[in-house]
């Protein structure tokens, strides 16, 4: 009986895995509500017009022709959603912006669903290609999927590191890719430099010091005035899962500290929980990839993602977990700030504790060739 339901249970998570593979396919105009717009209002100015890339005035009238006269209504955005990704992230839009709004951004979706899904199945070999199921079949998939966000670039790099280990400097290498989203893998970047890991950190600069650079021939400007936009994404009526958010409700010259007083706490619980499992590398890896969204000083409910990737990477969860975290994404995805925040703080803390404090595997008799 329990193997019938769980051949069920598989049976229904491919369905909805291929649903999401199949609804960028179909003709709908949900690109234009998503972050699309903003990605190719980037890949358009950084050919035609470079230097005013991080110029929102200036992105305000491409994007209104990327959108076609329409504009956003999200609270705090002034009508349009700024381009404010670092500048490589444009350059990866280019090919996709080419198609047209509509079509670009449909396989722009498309995209990032191929790459969350080849992730996933990196991260989690030599196991089954259906134990990548729960965590692609997941409310956060579907939010990133919606959102049209980057976070499928993230995972593919977490997943290709993994499973290229041990060549130190290649799985360096493809944890460049997560740089489209550098705030997120904090805890990753913090637990490598104490475990003095540095081929592997030589490989990940590497990567870094290509993507800069390339930026830095076009435009020696942008990173400056990438850092200097950033700040403008915490506020306190976004839709926030990190602990940092909290520190947005402090009076306005508090409010950088405490972001950063917040974050720093984040990473040093995180840092000290995967120290725990120190031992158990795939437990270890689990806990720094999901405390990744809660050190991060801006992560939305779509960044729930790569949760699914931690749990995926840890290979223990029970349905318990995955459905703690469909409903959490779900009620951050849909509820007002700063419920978001408090569901999304509870729901990491209690993954990366419970993978923390769960029985480490006992060690083998044998050492495996």
């Amino acid at each position: 009986m329990r193997d019938r339901w769980r051949w069920r249970g598989s049976v229904a998570l491919l369905a909805v895995a291929l649903a999401f593979f199949i609804y960028p396919l179909l003709p709908n105009d949900d690109v234009i509500n998503s972050d699309w717009p903003a990605f190719a209002t980037g890949a358009r100015l950084i050919v035609s017009d470079p230097g005013h890339l991080y110029d929102l005035s200036v992105q305000q009238g491409v994007e209104r022709d990327v959108t076609g006269g329409r504009t956003l209504v999200t609270p705090g955005i002034q009508g349009i959603l700024p381009f404010l990704a670092p500048a490589w992230v444009a350059f990866i839009a280019i090919p996709f912006d080419l198609l047209g709004t509509e079509v670009g951004g449909h396989a722009w979706v498309l995209f990032g669903l191929v790459c969350l899904g080849a992730g996933l199945y990196l991260a989690t070999r030599p196991r089954p290609p259906s134990a990548t199921l729960p965590a692609f079949a997941s409310v956060p998939t579907a939010l990133m999927m919606l959102n049209a966000q980057l976070d499928g670039i993230v995972a593919l790099g977490i997943g290709a590191a993994l499973a290229l280990w041990s060549r130190p400097f290649l799985a360096g290498l493809a944890l460049g890719l997560t740089l489209v989203k550098p705030q997120l893998v904090l805890p990753l970047a913090a637990a490598l430099l104490l475990a003095r890991r540095w081929r592997v950190m030589g490989g990940w600069a590497a990567a870094g010091i290509v993507q800069l650079g390339v930026t830095m021939v076009a435009n020696p400007h942008w990173v400056l005035e990438w850092l200097a936009q950033i700040r403008t994404t915490v506020a306190p009526i976004s839709r926030e899962v990190d602990l940092a958010h909290f520190g947005t409700y402090l009076p306005g010259p508090a409010q950088p500290y405490a972001v950063i007083g917040l974050s720093l706490f984040a990473l040093c619980d995180c840092v000290l929980l995967a120290l725990r499992r120190r031992h158990d590398f795939k437990a270890a890896a689990a806990i720094l990839v999901i405390g990744g969204v809660l050190v991060s000083p801006h992560a939305l409910p779509a960044d729930l993602v790569l949760v699914a990737v931690g749990l995926a990477i840890w290979g223990e969860a029970t349905w318990r977990e995955w459905l703690a975290l469909s409903v959490a994404a779900l009620i951050a995805a849909l509820t007002p700030a700063p419920i978001p925040a408090a569901v999304g703080v509870l729901l990491i803390f209690w993954l990366t504790v419970r993978i923390s404090y769960s029985k480490q595997p006992a060690p083998a008799l044998v050492s495996p060739r």
